[in-house]
């Protein structure tokens, strides 16, 4: 009897968990793909299949260049993903929000276990865990399709730790199982989402936190000891992301050198009112949205900057203070410190990348915020039922079912928002009306349904904010050929390209504009651009080949035919008509 019971216990937190993120995520299941979703998996034909040139592509190219276009995202288990969801579904959602939910839900119970197996209390297990699956900035990452890789690394970091606690509690070496299976699933979430590199320090400062025994500089040193096998995993995808994988030669993630990119305290500066942010986020999820703007600061001595650099020395202080008292608390405010800050790391602009702030980057970092909280929660509760204050003990179960109740609502409310692209695109320029992306995708879902005026203003909007985009006014020329002023779209498809030289789409429409009015010269010259940019796409061959034979240059036309056969796997219509052409010229 004592034995079921304490099997239920056990379980039935697990349940709880699973059917209530169950519950909340079942909302997104019919949600169309969209936004990024179109590049990486739509349009997308690497990912349409798991052939062994395409398993190739992944681990040799970069995320984007299955659509001809350049990046510095590498992410060959993600899109391995994609693709046995294409091969299911091809663009249904109903099976890619499966995975992606069951991604989440299986991440929170990994919390709920390593939380409890760490510190042995399972209600403050099972509230970090609740906290983290329902919290509705994490919608973000699950809802959105193309955010997978965000569940994805978290999954297989939390995987990775729990079988290296494992193995240190049982002091297993390096060749028991539980310790090759946490290499494995380290490699796994490197090859999903690029931020796993931050998994050894990570584990280091679990282990100084929860299973080292030493004094806290001892501890470090041993740290190291028992993770060296994770530095070294990480050091040669580092190697390798800055050789051969790194695809525009720089960790730079702007094009244009400038004051945030070119200084780290500025970073720094700018990444201190962002955390303020972020902290009010995780408490009060409202006014939620992507494509957050932000300002850069590169003063100490500016609003809100000194503030946050004062809390962060009254952090380091209060962790002295704990440890100097030796007290239980020390371990949690370690833990939970280190493991938001180590997870937020690689997204906090030390290296940097391409915007200031996303919701979905709260991702993982939530979990050390939540262990901190909860960990007081239960002393209060623990202190509550100790003096037999059973009146204060239920207002509080009541404050907190009501608060993770909000959590419920605006997270269901997020996946319905995530259903409707065009609200969903406006909801964010009530917060950023001049957002370059969201006006231009705006004008693309109205251009989608076939209302160009609606999508023509909303091109015209996003051009009239910053010259950062080139494909508002690839967008917008289109809509003007459309119309018949093929001088104004070839202006706009130049200063496309002047913006973007890399992006392939304005020197298609210039080819084919140029080859109606005779000009073949030129046309000719945008399809040798085009043939550097996106060098195995059949269909360029085929359209070379044809602007050739109309300069009567037959034997340029049938190489062209001969390399874009090599290339028709993935698109046999235009094979067909490549065969033929080649048929009747060599006749």
């Amino acid at each position: 009897m004592f034995n079921l019971l304490s099997k239920k216990e056990t379980w039935l937190p697990i349940v709880a968990l699973i059917v209530i993120s169950g519950f909340i995520y079942s909302f997104n299941l019919s949600n169309q793909l969209f936004w990024d979703d179109d590049d990486w998996i739509v349009n997308n034909n690497f990912v349409h299949d798991v052939s062994w040139s395409n398993i190739k592509f992944w681990f040799t190219d970069n995320a984007l260049a299955g659509i001809g276009l350049k990046s510095n995202y590498y992410r060959p288990f993600l899109f391995f993903t994609f693709a046995l969801n294409y091969i299911v579904a091809g663009t249904k959602p109903l099976i890619y929000h499966l995975t992606s939910n069951v991604v989440h839900i299986f991440s929170g119970v990994l919390v709920f276990w390593l939380v409890r197996e760490v510190f042995k209390r399972k209600l403050l297990a099972f509230l970090v865990a609740i906290l983290f699956l329902i919290h509705p900035l994490q919608t973000e990452a699950v809802t959105y399709i193309a955010g997978r890789g965000d569940a994805l690394v978290a999954m297989f970091m939390l995987l990775a730790l729990v079988l290296f606690y494992r193995a240190e509690t049982r002091n297993e070496g390096w060749l028991a199982i539980n310790k090759i299976l946490s290499l494995i699933f380290l490699v796994l979430g490197l090859l999903s989402r690029e931020t796993g590199i931050i998994f050894p320090v990570l584990a280091v400062a679990f282990y100084i936190s929860v299973l080292s025994k030493q004094r806290f500089v001892k501890s470090i040193g041993e740290g190291f000891i028992r993770t060296w096998p994770y530095f070294v995993v990480v050091f040669v995808y580092g190697i390798l992301r800055l050789t051969s994988l790194n695809f525009l030669d720089t960790l730079n993630f702007y094009e244009e050198p400038n004051l945030y990119s070119e200084n780290l305290y500025v970073r720094f500066f700018t990444f201190l009112p962002i955390l303020w942010e972020y902290l009010k986020l995780l408490v009060a999820p409202v006014g939620l949205h992507m494509e957050r703007g932000g300002v850069v600061y590169d003063s100490l001595l500016r609003w809100p900057v000194w503030p946050m650099f004062l809390s962060l020395a009254g952090l380091l202080a209060w962790l002295v203070y704990l440890y100097k008292k030796n007290t239980h608390s020390f371990k949690i405010w370690l833990l939970g410190s280190s493991w938001f800050f180590i997870a937020l790391g690689p997204v906090s602009g030390v290296t940097p990348i391409n915007a200031l702030m996303y919701e979905h980057w709260l991702y993982l970092p939530m979990v050390g915020f939540w262990l901190i909280i909860s960990f007081y929660l239960v002393k209060l509760f623990d202190y509550l039922k100790s003096r037999k204050l059973s009146t204060f003990y239920f207002l509080l179960s009541t404050f907190l079912i009501v608060y993770l109740s909000f959590f419920v609502y605006q997270s269901i409310q997020r996946n319905l928002l995530w259903g409707n692209s065009l609200e969903f695109y406006k909801s964010i320029l009530k917060y950023e009306p001049g957002s370059v992306r969201i006006n231009n995708n705006v004008g693309n879902t109205y251009y989608n349904q076939g209302n160009k005026e609606q999508a023509e203003f909303y091109y015209r909007k996003a051009i009239e904010s910053d010259d950062l985009f080139a494909q508002p006014y690839f967008n917008l020329g289109t809509i003007l050929q459309s119309k018949g002023d093929v001088g104004g779209a070839m202006l706009l498809y130049e200063k496309a390209i002047k913006i973007n030289p890399n992006f392939y789409y304005p020197y298609q429409s210039l080819a084919f504009i140029y080859a109606q009015q005779g000009n073949l010269v030129k046309a000719a010259d945008n399809i040798e651009k085009l043939k550097i940019l996106i060098p195995t796409n059949s269909r360029t061959y085929y359209n070379s080949a044809l602007v050739y034979l109309a300069m009567n240059n037959k034997e340029q036309a049938l190489k062209d035919l001969r390399l874009g056969l090599k290339y028709t796997e993935s698109d046999p219509d235009i094979g067909i008509l490549i065969r033929e052409l080649i048929k009747r010229l060599e006749n």
